[in-house]
């Protein structure tokens, strides 16, 4: 019967993903929720982040500081989910890919995007963004479209946007561009 029981619960610990704390709420005003799993969260200043949460603001905002020293803030009624994070800091490489569907999110650069810059994705329902050390503002819209702009805060940025795999857009410096949920002219 122990052996079962053993059996048992080395199976159920071995089937639970358990991830680690890639950073944790800096900032935070109002209300907002983070949903881990089946677990919702109030979005409070010192709440340690992991791969997979999901950002509910409502009336409020937060500033997220990872690990690796990158720093991302959403704005009242946003939505955004945080689908990997891996660092190594020993050699300050890693991934980030992220995904933004309602809202406004501002991000900036990381230790990750200065020295993997291929690995860093964020998504948002009309466009890929693919970062390269940099500070940029996002909004999406109710229905999918995306407003991005390169902030001047960063001397190294660039942005290169993919919409729908119909256009590719770079940009360095200060700059805006307008992605709309399918393919055609912006």
């Amino acid at each position: 019967m122990t052996l079962i029981l053993r059996s048992l619960i080395s199976a159920l610990l071995l089937s639970t993903p358990v991830y680690a704390s890639i950073g944790e709420i800096a900032q935070h005003k109002g209300s907002s929720v983070v949903e881990r799993e089946q677990l919702k969260y109030d979005g409070e200043v010192g709440l340690d982040l992991e791969m997979n949460d999901r950002i509910i603001t409502g009336k409020g905002s937060m500033r997220m500081d990872f690990i690796d020293d990158t720093r991302v803030d959403v704005t009242e009624h946003s939505r955004m989910t945080i689908d990997e994070f891996i660092y190594d800091p020993n050699t300050k490489t890693g991934a980030l890919s992220m995904k933004a569907t309602l809202g406004a999110v501002r991000y900036a650069s990381g230790q990750i995007a200065k020295n993997s810059r291929q690995r860093v994705n964020i998504q948002t329902p009309s466009a890929t963004i693919n970062v390269r050390g940099t500070d940029f503002m996002m909004i999406v819209d109710e229905i999918g479209g995306s407003m991005i702009t390169l902030l001047p805060s960063s001397d190294i940025g660039k942005l290169c946007c993919r919409r729908n795999i119909c256009r590719i857009r770079c940009w360095t410096g200060y700059n805006e561009s307008s992605i709309s949920n399918h393919c055609g002219t912006t």
